[in-house]
């Protein structure tokens, strides 16, 4: 067995074990669930539970929101936890593809930004149809994510840190 494909497996071991770990630690930080490892070049993937996607060969976490209508056409995101409107921890320099579902009757588009500087936006997404968004969370802080079409009711925060324990 060469050296880089042990290494990969050893760091493969070691996120499957870890994570769970650290979600007990302190759950009430993670706010996105279940994770998906996939290792070397094959399609095989193991679940965990903790909501991020980590593929070791591009580093890119996958995210998914739905749209939920209420009543009264009141139309809020919601996360795969079933979390409404859920505050985001990610992590600084890493990209995430978010994708997004629209199994209302209504259009809806997400906005990712801060003080009203747009850093990544997803274009109308249709009744009945998936988008993807991929956003590369290139710097610390805080910033929102709002639909353009309901910016009051279909919004939330996302914390970037340099590290998810953060």
């Amino acid at each position: 067995m060469n050296t880089h494909n042990f290494n990969k497996k050893i760091l493969t071991s070691c996120l499957k074990l870890s994570i769970p770990l650290i979600g007990m630690i302190n759950p009430s930080r993670f706010t996105i669930n279940s994770i998906s490892v996939k290792t070397g070049t094959s399609e095989k993937t193991s679940s965990a539970s903790l909501g991020v996607s980590v593929d070791t060969n591009n580093k890119n976490n996958a995210l998914i929101f739905n749209a939920l209508e209420l009543k009264n056409e009141t139309y809020r995101w919601q996360n795969t936890s079933q979390k409404i409107n859920p505050t985001l921890n990610l992590i600084a320099y890493t990209n995430y593809a978010i994708k997004i579902k629209n199994p209302t009757n209504a259009k809806h588009e997400i906005i990712i930004g801060t003080n009203g500087t747009e850093l990544a936006k997803r274009n109308s997404i249709n009744p009945g149809k998936n988008r993807n968004l991929v956003f590369n969370a290139n710097s610390t802080g805080v910033f929102e994510y709002h639909c353009e079409y309901h910016p009051d009711t279909m919004k939330g925060i996302i914390e970037k840190s340099s590290t998810i324990n953060k």
